[in-house]
């Protein structure tokens, strides 16, 4: 049988040591908490698997770690299910919509909700191009130029969020977006597609 109350305890003891340092590393991170790699192409880590069940054909949801590190992107993608974003630890990060309607919107999470204009928590609806990138990794010129910051530690510099799917994740549900079509869709976002895809 669990014991509740030591868990609880282990893991509010666990989280206070996380969060009382602001120059935590990435290494520090790993060593912290059980990271295990999924994906290399947008650095995916998995938490424990949260998955809960129903007699269908997937889970109900899922629940996983992702750590960026500054200089990294999410590349855009799109799954046919609603994708939660929670923000855990780091420096904000901004994930970007691509609409059917040519709609570009930019949601910036991160630990400043009064005066950052950033949330704690952010759903992106299903069948949606998608991705993020570090917020201050990036910035616009008054014409809407995207600009690149310069270079800086990836080791000191990064975002920890979450991300929950329902239903359930599956990879075969995932599309990774081909720049030449994005392109030919939102040729007015050309600067954003081009940091948030491969070269073909």
């Amino acid at each position: 049988m669990i014991d509740l109350e030591r868990s609880v305890s282990e893991y509010r003891r666990r989280w206070s040591s996380l969060q009382k340092s602001s120059e935590n590393s990435i290494s520090d991170l790993t060593k912290k908490v059980a990271f295990s790699l999924k994906r290399s192409e947008i650095l995916l880590f998995s938490s424990p698997p949260l998955s809960f069940h129903l007699p269908v054909d997937r889970g109900v949801s899922t629940s996983i770690y992702f750590l960026l590190p500054s200089g990294n992107v999410s590349r855009l993608h799109r799954i046919p299910m609603a994708e939660t974003w929670h923000f855990y630890l780091g420096e904000p990060i901004t994930v970007v919509e691509l609409h059917d309607d040519g709609k570009l919107k930019l949601t910036c999470l991160g630990p400043d909700l009064i005066e950052g204009d950033q949330m704690p928590q952010y759903t992106v609806p299903p069948n949606i191009w998608f991705g993020s990138f570090p917020t201050k990794d990036v910035h616009f010129s008054n014409d809407g130029t995207l600009l690149k910051a310069e270079p800086r530690d990836s080791e000191k510099h990064f975002s920890l969020v979450g991300c929950t799917c329902a239903p359930a994740f599956q990879f075969e549900d995932f599309e990774l977006a081909k720049r030449s079509h994005l392109l030919s869709l939102f040729p007015q976002h050309e600067s954003l597609i081009t940091l948030l895809s491969y070269p073909e």
